[in-house]
């Protein structure tokens, strides 16, 4: 099809648009890694840690659907440069967040202006959930990155119409899906926009080019799980663990919208915890009262703006092409996944696309008022970056605590009964005793009958009658930073019948 007959607006990239793209990179780079988090924040970032050293989803080295490609990242800078899994999937993380600024700069320059290109990459960059996801050992950067890249080649393929670029875009959807596999649904509704109107052959050449780059990491995976659980055959062994995790979130009226009882206020807390947390979490409105009043201001003028103002050209095409894959996305996470902003990446372009146009559709010079934004989101996450940066996650910060307590020589005497920090005890600090699971109560007494101490980082452990809890110390952080087990207690478990 010629440029001309394209269904989206072309602003042709060139090579020094692709260096300033390279230079966003470069300093988003800079500034995710060098501002990371000092470890493993996350129960799912040990999981990541421990799959490099022993790649085995049956374990949840990693949890199932096992993330191949970023654990393979890890693996081959640790065999190939001597890195350790920590730095180098800080590495992926970063670079990752990097690139998801760095595409989105090519995504908005194509379908509107470069001015608005470098607004958007320059604000992105900024944006907290942005900024504190990749400066962590999480896959939503990376996979985010790539499906971002997904999205661009299908905006060159319809302008362009050519099958290297066809070929480009299935292959960077099946390597977003091997980062996360749960972006599967998405990645292949990115892939239809591309295809749209176009010829059965060209359906034909880019599901079978998708398929085929999915199964240079599907076969690699499967075979390598099924030598570890010899008893599944090795062409069911990804599609079990598959299922082990979906029938995990059943029962989880948290996370599963399934699960819940569908009474008006579980709608509407579900609602108001994912929709509005984009802003409340993913733009930091919560970190404070006065950044809660000012940005709920700043929000409400440029997205109102935007939506009663006179759409242009650019606008129709840009919601036309973008709607349909991203409702679908926000749709599977508002279903299946609990509101965290690190789940919603990819949304937060759109939504500083609207907030921006809103402020710089303005007549001059009221437009100039645009600043706003990008001051707001340093304002807001500079003293985030710098907490994010200087301290360690809760549960670390507990097993720490519990090491400072205790000489490594007597650790194994010491019995952890934990549940939000079980995974960093493990890889911590793997020489105090930690049962996984947790133990029933009348096993307890027999478990623990030599221990010098017991603990537990859970008030709803059930323990035998005649033991309780003392409150040791509260370990915590701002929800902002990061809200999974912001807050995380230890205890000290009393034993009356013990001397």
């Amino acid at each position: 099809m010629p440029l001309s007959a394209s269904p989206l607006p072309a602003i042709a990239p060139s090579g020094r648009t692709f260096c300033k793209s390279a230079l966003i990179f470069a300093a988003s780079f800079a500034l995710y890694f060098f501002t990371r988090s000092p470890g493993l924040d996350e129960w799912d970032s040990v999981q990541f840690a421990m799959g490099v050293r022993s790649f085995d989803i049956w374990h949840h080295h990693p949890h199932p659907p096992g993330y191949p490609l970023f654990i393979l990242f890890g693996w081959l800078a640790q065999h190939l440069f001597g890195v350790g899994p920590i730095l180098s999937l800080h590495f992926a993380s970063a670079a990752g967040g990097a690139a998801l600024v760095a595409v989105w700069f090519l995504i908005v320059r194509a379908q509107f202006t470069e001015r608005l290109g470098w607004w958007v990459s320059v604000c992105l960059a900024l944006t907290p959930a942005i900024w504190m996801t990749s400066t962590k050992v999480l896959t939503d950067a990376p996979a985010a990155a790539f499906l971002s890249a997904e999205i661009l080649t299908a905006i060159y393929y319809r302008q362009r119409r050519d099958l290297a670029t066809l070929l480009a875009t299935s292959l960077l959807g099946a390597i977003a899906v091997g980062i996360r596999p749960q972006l599967i649904l998405t990645a292949l509704m990115v892939l239809a926009a591309a295809l749209k109107k176009d010829q059965i052959k060209s359906w034909f050449v880019a599901l079978s080019s998708f398929i085929a780059a999915g199964l240079l990491w599907l076969i690699p995976t499967s075979y390598l799980q099924a030598q570890i659980n010899k008893s599944v055959p090795v062409w069911r062994v990804y599609f079990d663990l598959a299922y082990s995790q979906w029938i995990w979130r059943l029962d989880k009226p948290a996370t599963y919208l399934g699960a819940g009882d569908w009474s008006p206020k579980y709608l509407a807390t579900r609602f108001g915890y994912h929709i509005p947390g984009w802003f409340g979490l993913g733009l930091g409105f919560l970190e404070s009262i006065p950044v809660l009043v000012i940005g709920i201001g700043i929000a409400a003028f440029g997205i109102l703006s935007y939506l009663f103002s006179r759409r242009e050209t650019a606008d129709r095409h840009f919601w036309r092409f973008h709607a349909p894959w991203s409702l679908v996305y926000v749709a599977i996470i508002f279903v299946c996944l609990p509101p965290a902003p690190r789940y919603y990446l990819i949304i937060f372009p759109l939504l500083l696309v609207a907030l921006l146009r809103g402020f710089l559709r303005q007549r001059a010079p009221w437009n100039v008022a645009a600043i706003i934004v990008p001051a707001f989101l340093i304002w807001v996450v500079t003293p985030l970056a710098i907490e994010n940066h200087r301290e360690e996650a809760p549960p670390v910060r507990l097993v720490e605590y519990l090491e400072r307590l205790y000489p490594p020589a007597i650790r194994g005497r010491v019995v952890l009964l934990l549940k939000p920090a079980i995974r960093h005890a493990q890889w911590y600090a793997p020489e105090f005793n930690i049962p996984d699971p947790v133990p029933p109560p009348d096993a307890l007494r027999e478990i623990t009958k030599n221990a010098v101490a017991i603990y537990t980082d859970d008030s709803s452990i059930p323990l035998p009658n005649d033991w309780h809890r003392l409150l040791l110390v509260r370990f915590k952080r701002p929800l902002v930073v990061y809200q999974k087990h912001n807050i995380i207690s230890l205890f000290l478990i009393i034993r009356e019948d013990q001397p």
